[in-house]
């Protein structure tokens, strides 16, 4: 039921890839996912994407000068991609309680025709069926450090991945509302979309959690996975609250 969807989001779900140097050398990576929403370069993804990028707390711009630290290391160098393109990162919103994040790029260039994706307006409802989309299970990313950037080798394309996401029940926050689905969303997922089988946005999924099963047998650890998407409507009160532009549903 999600074919027209995978194809309507093929080429419209931006991989964000971050390369860190630490002071002892070692160089790691991570991946999440974007959802570019208007022709301003500005896009939608989990706060902690963006988080990760600039050390942000809520409102404030990105790219402190000098070194930061990451699990006890300094961090020398890091740098993030915004898929195959060269568009850098100039300003961001976070919302850290709800993990809601909007950036804008600079330089991200939309091609002629091109359809962005639309935020729903109709209520999403406990047992419908959605689909979620981002970048698992991608083979090791293991850039180089050259001294003078990171490189990368046969990075782009990355296989998008899909998995569905029943509906299971509404978290409610003070600043906002996840969905939770009854299956997990999964590393490299984070700030991907979860969308209906019309291709409208439905959430952005920011976790997963562990939830005991509650039976006594302690040996066996047994846990039901549950992930976590923000709520459309939390996604479109964000945006308003910062003047955001945005493509919604048209309803008839």
């Amino acid at each position: 039921m999600f074919q027209k969807t995978c194809a309507f989001w093929l080429n419209k779900i931006m991989p964000i890839v971050v390369s860190v140097r630490d002071s002892r050398g070692k160089v790691s990576c991570g991946i999440g996912a974007g959802v570019p929403i208007n022709s301003d370069g500005w896009f939608i993804t989990a706060g902690h994407v963006l988080n990760e990028i600039g050390s942000l707390d809520k409102q404030v711009s990105l790219y402190h000068s000098g070194q930061r630290k990451r699990k006890g290391r300094q961090v020398t160098n890091y740098s993030p991609l915004f898929g195959p393109t060269k568009a850098r990162l100039i300003t961001a919103h976070v919302n850290l309680e709800v993990d809601i994040g909007a950036g804008q790029l600079e330089g991200f260039p939309v091609p002629q025709g091109y359809e962005f994706p639309r935020l729903r307006v109709r209520d999403v409802e406990q047992g419908e069926l959605l689909c979620r989309l981002g970048y698992p299970f991608v083979d090791d990313i293991k850039p180089k450090w050259t001294g003078r950037g990171f490189e990368y080798s046969n990075l782009f394309p990355i296989p998008m991945f899909v998995n569905e996401a029943l509906v299971s029940r509404f978290a409610k926050l003070k600043s906002g509302v996840w969905i939770e689905t009854s299956s997990p969303g999964l590393r490299g997922q984070s700030g991907g979309p979860l969308t209906d089988s019309e291709s409208l946005v439905c959430g952005i999924q920011v976790n997963t959690c562990h939830y005991p099963l509650g039976f006594n047998d302690k040996a066996r650890n047994q846990v039901f996975n549950v992930g976590r998407a923000v709520h459309v409507q939390t996604i479109r009160e964000f945006l308003d609250e910062h003047s955001i532009a945005y493509h919604k549903e048209e309803l008839a």
